[in-house]
C-alpha cells in the first residue's frame, strides 16, 4: 500500500459515483483515483477520460489484487455488494459501498462479519443526503417530549414508464430492495430507532413493462408499500410509499413525527414545520449553521487516515457502516415476510 497519498480503484462507476463520489475525491488533497472497472471497458473509458483516471481495467479481481491500492469504491448494483466488499476487506483495502447495502439480511451479516474480522479497516455505506438530518434529530431528542407517533409518505410517479425497466425494479438486481424504502429505513432508524414489530401490505399494479429490446418483462419489485407496526421505543409508525402515483401534486416525501411536547414536519428538502401543544404547524426557518453540506467523501477518507494511524473503530466513526446497515437490512426483509406470511414480524429477530 501507498504511505502518503490514498489511491484508490472504482468497480462501478454510475450515477452518483459521477455526480458525486469522483468530484467529491477530486477536491481532496493527498487522494487519487488510479482505476476505473465499469460494466465495459467502454463505459470505464468515458468514465476515465470524463475525471481524468489514468487507468481502466475489465476485471474487478485483478483491481483487488493491485497491491498499490488502499480504497476500493464499490458502485455496481446491490448483487454485486456482498461479493465486492467481503473481497476488498479480505484484501487488505478499506471499503466503501454504495447505497443499498445488499440483497438480503444473509448478506448483510456476512459483510458485517467481513468488516468485524478486520477492525483496522474502514467500511462505509453511501448515505443519505438530506440536509436536515441532524438538526432533525437534535429536535426529535430535544423538542418534541416523548414520541407518541411517525408517520412517512414517500410518493413518486418513478415507476410509471412501462416502456422502460430499471435495474432497481428487478430482484435479481436488487433482491429485497424496494425503490427507495431502505433510504428511509436507514432515515428512521437514526431519528426514532428501529421497529420492535412491523405489518406490511405489498402490491404492484403494473406487474408487466416492456425492456430495451422490446421484450415484455415481469416485474415483481413492489411499486406501492403500505407499513404499519410499533418502533422499540413504544411509538406507533404508519409507512406510505409509491412509486406509481400519476398526479404531480401528490408526488412528495415527508415525515411526520408527534410528540407529547411537539410536533414536527420535515419534506426531506428544504421545508421543516414545528408546532408546540395547541398550535398549528408553522415552517421554522433554519440557520444555514443547521444544514449539513455533503461531506461523505471526505468523511470517509478522514476516517482511513485516522485508521492509518491507527486509531480504533470507535475513534473514528463513519456513518453508516456495516452494522448500521444490517439494521435496516433486517426492517427491509421483515416488509417482505410479513407480506407472504400475513402476520406481524419483528425485524431484530431476522
Amino acid at each position: 500500500m501507498s504511505t502518503d497519498t490514498l489511491r484508490i480503484g472504482f468497480i462501478g462507476a454510475g450515477g452518483i459515483c459521477r455526480s458525486r463520489h469522483l468530484p467529491g475525491l477530486a477536491g481532496i488533497d493527498g487522494v487519487e483515483v488510479v482505476v476505473v472497472c465499469n460494466r465495459s471497458r467502454e463505459s470505464s473509458e468515458r468514465v476515465a477520460r470524463d475525471f481524468g483516471i489514468p487507468e481502466v481495467d475489465t476485471d474487478w479481481q485483478r483491481v483487488l489484487a493491485r497491491e498499490d491500492l488502499d480504497i476500493i469504491f464499490i458502485g455496481t448494483w446491490p448483487y454485486m455488494h456482498r461479493e465486492l466488499s467481503i473481497a476488498t476487506l479480505e484484501a487488505g483495502k478499506h471499503c466503501f459501498c454504495q447505497a443499498r447495502m445488499c440483497m438480503n439480511v444473509a448478506q448483510a451479516k456476512e459483510m458485517l462479519a467481513a468488516a468485524k474480522a478486520h477492525p483496522e479497516l474502514v467500511n462505509m455505506i453511501c448515505p443519505v443526503p438530506w440536509q436536515l438530518e441532524e438538526h432533525i434529530r437534535d429536535i426529535v431528542r430535544s423538542e418534541l417530549g416523548e414520541i407518541t407517533s411517525i408517520e412517512l409518505s414517500v410518493v413518486s410517479g418513478a415507476n410509471l414508464d412501462r416502456s422502460s425497466v430499471h435495474w432497481r425494479e428487478r430482484t435479481d438486481y436488487s433482491g429485497y430492495q424496494i425503490m427507495s424504502m431502505g433510504i428511509f429505513a436507514e432515515t428512521l432508524n437514526g431519528l426514532v430507532g428501529p421497529y420492535e414489530s412491523l405489518t406490511s401490505h405489498l402490491s404492484t399494479p403494473i406487474a408487466e413493462k416492456t425492456d430495451e429490446t422490446g421484450q415484455s418483462v415481469a416485474i415483481d419489485v413492489p411499486q406501492v408499500v403500505a407499513i404499519s407496526g410499533t418502533l422499540a421505543s413504544g411509538a406507533l409508525i404508519l409507512e406510505h410509499h409509491s412509486g406509481v402515483t400519476v398526479d404531480s401534486s401528490g408526488r412528495s416525501s415527508s415525515i411526520t413525527v408527534r410528540g407529547t411536547e411537539g410536533t414536527m414536519r420535515y419534506d426531506f428538502q428544504t421545508t421543516l414545520e414545528l408546532a408546540r401543544p395547541g398550535e398549528s404547524l408553522r415552517q421554522v426557518n433554519v440557520p444555514d449553521e443547521k444544514r449539513t453540506a455533503w461531506s461523505v467523501e471526505s468523511d470517509f477518507i478522514a476516517a482511513v487516515r485516522a485508521a492509518r494511524a491507527g486509531a480504533p473503530p470507535e475513534d473514528r466513526p463513519v456513518r453508516p457502516d456495516f452494522e448500521e446497515g444490517l439494521l435496516y437490512m433486517r426492517k427491509v426483509e421483515a416488509v417482505h415476510l410479513s407480506a407472504a406470511t400475513g402476520r406481524a414480524v419483528a425485524p431484530h429477530t431476522l
